[in-house]
């Protein structure tokens, strides 16, 4: 009797959660109709923000890694996404394409990254980061060089809004689920003590290169849907640092290696930059410094 009562009670969570999540994704819908433009682009901007925080976690947080290479991926699928629409081929291809580019760069990225650790990996990831808006700025004969790739009018904003709104309603509920994963579990006992995971059995190599890629894959797609929602991509904001230190800052403010933690990190974040753009935008790099001097305090006290 009482595995059946627990089973129903798991039943009706889910589904509350589902009602909930309907609900939420049915108002995110039609939100840009009432309140107009402006509303649309400015949810765009949350929901990729929720994209690219939640799977920096999975390096930054679960696995615990300092990862300051995340703005890499996040460019390789804008100029991958824009090169295929500059192409003529439809979005949900072009975006299909970055996704199938940064799945392998990923993987073989991983073999000589996990080697390293602590600041040595974190100054690797950013060298990285910084050697792919420098490429890309050389490659003038495909990339347009540093002066960007100018795409056609994005014709139906409405679509880049909803595809934004499934990838970052699908990364919230996958990152639920790894959280709760054997993976998960992995990830979190590497972050705790690599030797003591490897004693029990733990392929920690395996285990951090599919981290690298379920992190990469998001970032590339969100990269996409921003290079087709402003049609236009330049090495220094594909590959900027802002890029990777919005979603470091986000996983870190709360808590990470949670879902929970850098969602509302990202909303948090995204309504601070929404106030200074509205009324000191020469100021809106000067959070990322702020906020990461108050992140280190916190943390130097904690240990």
């Amino acid at each position: 009797m009482a595995f059946f009562s627990n089973k129903q009670v798991r039943l009706k969570r889910l589904g509350l959660v589902f009602i909930a999540v309907s609900g939420l994704t049915i108002l995110l819908l039609l939100i840009p109709s009432l309140w107009g433009e402006y509303a649309r682009i400015l949810l765009f901007t949350i929901l990729l923000y929720v994209t690219m925080a939640l799977s920096y976690d999975v390096v930054g947080g679960l696995l615990g890694y300092l990862y300051l290479g995340h703005g890499l991926f996040f460019g390789l699928g804008a100029y991958t996404t824009a090169l295929a629409l500059k192409h003529s081929q439809p979005l949900v291809l072009a975006l299909l394409l970055a996704a199938c580019l940064v799945l392998p760069a990923a993987a073989l990225l991983s073999l000589p990254l996990f080697r390293l650790h602590g600041a040595v990996f974190a100054l690797a990831t950013l060298g990285l980061l910084l050697l792919g808006g420098q490429l890309t700025s050389n490659l003038s004969w495909l990339t347009g060089g540093a002066a960007g790739l100018s795409l056609p009018p994005n014709h139906d904003p409405m679509l880049t809004y909803i595809l934004s709104l499934i990838l970052s309603l699908t990364v919230v509920g996958l990152h639920w689920l790894l959280c709760g994963s054997r993976l998960g579990l992995k990830l979190s006992s590497i972050r705790e003590s690599e030797e003591m995971a490897e004693s029990v059995g733990i392929n920690c190599a395996q285990v951090k290169r599919l981290a690298l890629i379920f992190s990469a894959v998001p970032a590339a797609l969100a990269g996409g849907l921003h290079a087709r929602e402003i049609s236009f991509v330049i090495p220094a904001e594909a590959f900027g640092l802002e890029n990777s230190l919005a979603p470091l800052l986000m996983c870190l403010l709360l808590k990470p290696g949670t879902t929970w933690g850098p969602l509302l990190g990202a909303l948090i974040l995204s309504a601070a930059q929404e106030f200074i753009w509205t009324t000191v935008p020469s100021f809106r790099l000067s959070l990322y410094g702020v906020l990461l001097i108050f992140i280190g305090i916190q943390r130097a006290r904690r240990s």
